[in-house]
């Protein structure tokens, strides 16, 4: 609710579906995010047409995700046996302030975020007033912020940040790459707070191929997941990379 008393982005009077069914929802992605790990690790390479919700923390759900499937996905794989080690690879507009809480300190999934430097979840101060870091403040492996009008650097910088992640780790190899494939860097995004940046087309399909290349030549499983993406047009982001994608794999 905004200071004036409206609704603000969720208005109950129109919504179209039970508040009860929230749970299942955030359940059902978390769900679909593990099974794309599990085929990414048999096939090489999934793209699910959902999760990357990553800004939800251990004491709950921030922004508009409820439940962070991304953690919760390699848990799973850890837990059944299937990895060791992940990469989660961020390129969402927004830092992946969720992820980077729920993995500090844990050196079995390295965390790489490239995002505006500047705005939500970035917009206070990084201090409270006794001192203590922000949560949306803790550090990722690899933190990749970009200023605004900094577009042109953007896929230079992430290329040098999987290097980092590289050399992070010595070269030991993840057993898992989950790439979080937020659509709203694209200009066309049409959510306020994805301002910072304004990627093109172009620049967003180099971002990907960059990524997806990366894990092809050091033989990476990929996982990918959608993320944020606001508005009519960002689906050509995601359908402009899976056409090369796909091709790529069929040889086309």
């Amino acid at each position: 609710v905004d200071s004036n008393g409206r609704y603000y982005r969720y208005d109950p009077g129109r919504a179209t579906a039970p508040l009860k069914g929230l749970a299942q929802a955030a359940l059902t992605a978390a769900a679909g995010s593990a099974h794309c790990c599990r085929v990414a690790l048999d096939e090489d390479f999934c793209y699910f047409l959902g999760g990357g919700t990553h800004h939800a923390m251990r004491a709950g759900g921030r922004g508009f995700c409820p439940l962070n499937d991304i953690v919760i996905a390699i848990r799973a794989m850890q837990a059944e046996g299937r990895v060791r080690t992940a990469w989660v690879v961020d390129v969402d507009a927004h830092k992946g302030d969720g992820t980077a809480e729920l993995t500090l300190g844990d050196d079995s999934i390295r965390t790489l975020s490239v995002h505006m430097a500047s705005g939500w979840p970035l917009s206070r101060p990084p201090l409270d007033a006794d001192g203590n870091l922000h949560r949306p403040y803790y550090p990722s492996d690899v933190d990749i912020p970009i200023r605004e009008g900094g577009d042109d650097r953007y896929v230079d910088a992430l290329e040098q940040g999987l290097g980092l992640l590289e050399t992070l780790t010595c070269g030991e190899k993840p057993d898992l790459v989950v790439v979080v494939a937020g659509a709203d860097p694209y200009a066309g995004d049409v959510l306020p707070s994805t301002d910072g940046l304004e990627l093109s087309l172009a620049q967003c399909l180099a971002r990907d191929k960059l990524i997806y290349e990366f894990c092809e030549a050091r033989s990476l499983p990929q996982a990918w997941l959608m993320s944020g993406g606001y508005g009519p047009d960002v689906w050509q982001v995601h359908a402009q990379f899976l056409v090369w994608a796909l091709k790529r794999r069929l040889g086309l």
